[in-house]
């Protein structure tokens, strides 16, 4: 594999977590809801997980948060090192 199939994986692998984080968006999103809709119903223990899953998809968030901005660096700098930044005429 060459540097700039590389560097178009590496692009594919950077919308899949971003693909991915919007997913945990919605997942969060949707656990909120559940949460809020349980409160109203007075069902305790659905209200109970609907915020324990909140909890855990949030902290997912975090994760692929810190995973995309670390994995731009190391695609941007290998952009840079191999001078893939450049337009070709």
């Amino acid at each position: 594999m060459d540097n700039r199939e590389k560097l178009e994986k590496m692009d594919r692998a950077l919308r899949m977590m971003e693909d991915l984080k919007n997913s945990q968006v919605a997942m969060i999103e949707k656990s909120s809801k559940l949460q809020m809709d349980a409160m109203e119903f007075n069902f305790s223990e659905m209200e109970k997980n609907m915020g324990d899953l909140f909890s855990r998809y949030n902290d997912s968030l975090d994760l692929i948060n810190t995973e995309v901005e670390r994995f731009e660096i190391k695609r941007n700098q290998f952009e840079q090192k191999h001078g893939l930044d450049k337009i070709e005429e």
